[in-house]
């Protein structure tokens, strides 16, 4: 995990979308709980890096809200997300986009890490793309292909 956390720092200097470098404008993680505080420290490190605060407003389970909240954000705005694996799907849903066609059976596996979807919205706010990419940070992310997308 804090491997990952320190790769996240090159790998999102350096990622692109349709071509141009991405400028990160927001970095957003569930809550810490008792049990986890694994979403924050995962993008703590970019998120320094970046001058960028750590948004842990939301709860794993208010993903409508976090939803909605992201949504009402100005067009081209860029955000990235780190949340628990079981609720992906949810928070999916809240934002529009449909978790049969990103995930092996609407489900972030357990054992998986090294994914990440990319979501893009039209000036309007509607989604019209998205993809589930392979980082391949490790060796064991090779091991773990994205689906295929369905539609």
């Amino acid at each position: 995990g804090a491997a990952r956390a320190q790769a996240y720092v090159n790998y999102f200097k350096n990622f692109t979308l349709a071509g141009q470098p991405l400028q990160l404008d927001c970095a957003i993680a569930t809550a810490d709980s008792a049990s986890s505080r694994r979403p924050r420290l995962t993008i703590e490190p970019l998120a320094k890096a970046l001058g960028l605060t750590i948004d842990t407003q939301f709860n794993d389970n208010q993903c409508s809200q976090l939803g909605q909240a992201i949504l009402s954000h100005p067009p081209g705005t860029n955000i990235l997300i780190c949340w628990h694996h079981g609720e992906i799907p949810q928070l999916l849903r809240a934002l529009g986009a449909d978790p049969k066609k990103l995930l092996p059976d609407a489900k972030w596996p357990d054992d998986v890490y090294g994914w990440l979807i990319e979501l893009r919205y039209d000036e309007n706010g509607r989604l019209f793309a998205s993809q589930c990419l392979n980082e391949n940070l490790t060796p064991a992310d090779a091991a773990k292909p994205v689906p295929v997308a369905r539609k």
